[in-house]
């Protein structure tokens, strides 16, 4: 949502208007709206699409590739009661100028085992329930809310100059500050659909006070695609073709009882069975399927098959 105005104010409701404030009328703010007495924020619609959009390809980068993410409904509620119903979870605070409030986030504390499971090549299934993370866990999550902050952001780019900046991850929504029990909040859910995470829910919430805050915000402006530098952008393609990304292939993943792995010594050997075709996958995406052979006296892959869909534009 773009426009070529230079100022941006709420619209007031109420009694008739002056000849001479049509003009400013017409500039009205379309992020936040007056509408029978309450705000309307009708950029958020488009940003939570965007957002759940950009949610799917972050969880399917690591590591599950058939998940979708569905908008499931926008609330205003409580600070209290939308983190009392979030809870267990793991929460992310950000600062984000020129919103005069922080952006938060929050994921199931199970979502978060099951995403590092799969990272780390598992399955998503969930051991016994612990209120506390590990290390590589609490990592994880902090790297995790830095990803959803540039796709928050990318949401908006088109509405807002928007930069939300990390500033707390926890799982005690009493560690919060700056939001106080009984502040409103306007709620996004997104639900992940496919397994392991079937109903698995993450929440952005947005201080009803800060979104009132962007009423006089300059809106992104319009860049005519004929801006756009040539010898910049021909730079910028040599740059990024220049990027290494990571490729990988698993050739077998064999499973033994716990009694033989404690059992195994120096020149035991664990018997593989190598599958005809083996999955390549770049930056953590699947990319490609092939198939194990030889080539200059080197094991290779030789690749069979391309993939195509939505990860591969």
């Amino acid at each position: 949502m773009t426009t070529d105005t230079k100022s941006l104010k709420a619209v007031k409701a109420g009694a008739p208007k002056a000849a001479g404030t049509a003009e400013s009328d017409a500039k009205a703010s379309l992020l936040l709206r007056r509408a029978e007495g309450n705000y309307a924020f009708p950029a958020l619609d488009a940003v939570a699409t965007q957002f759940a959009r950009s949610l799917r390809d972050l969880v399917r980068a690591l590591g599950a590739p058939s998940v979708q993410v569905e908008r499931a409904g926008t609330d205003q509620v409580e600070f209290s009661d939308w983190s009392k119903d979030a809870t267990p979870a793991i929460f992310w605070r950000y600062h984000a100028p020129p919103l005069k409030g922080p952006v938060l986030l929050a994921m199931a504390r199970p979502t978060i085992l099951q995403l590092v499971d799969i990272f780390y090549g598992g399955k998503g299934k969930l051991a016994a329930e612990r209120e506390e993370l590990t290390d590589a866990e609490e990592r994880f999550a902090a790297r995790l809310g830095r990803d959803m902050g540039l796709q928050l952001a990318a949401a908006w780019r088109d509405k807002l100059f928007l930069e939300p900046e990390l500033d707390c991850v926890t799982g005690n929504p009493a560690k919060l500050a700056a939001v106080r029990g009984d502040d409103e909040m306007i709620v996004q859910r997104f639900t992940l659909r496919g397994a392991p995470f079937d109903n698995r829910t993450i929440t952005c919430a947005y201080p009803l006070a800060a979104l009132r805050g962007i009423a006089g915000a300059e809106p992104v402006p319009t860049t005519p695609e004929s801006a756009v530098d040539p010898i910049w952008s021909a730079t910028l393609n040599r740059a990024l073709r220049g990027v290494r990304l990571p490729v990988r292939s698993v050739l077998a993943r064999p499973e033994i009882s716990l009694v033989k792995l404690l059992a195994l010594e120096v020149g035991d050997i664990i018997p593989l069975s190598m599958p005809r075709n083996v999955p390549v996958t770049v930056a953590g995406r699947r990319f490609a399927t092939g198939s194990i052979g030889e080539a200059n006296g080197n094991a290779a892959i030789m690749i069979d098959h391309i993939e195509e869909g939505p990860d591969h534009d």
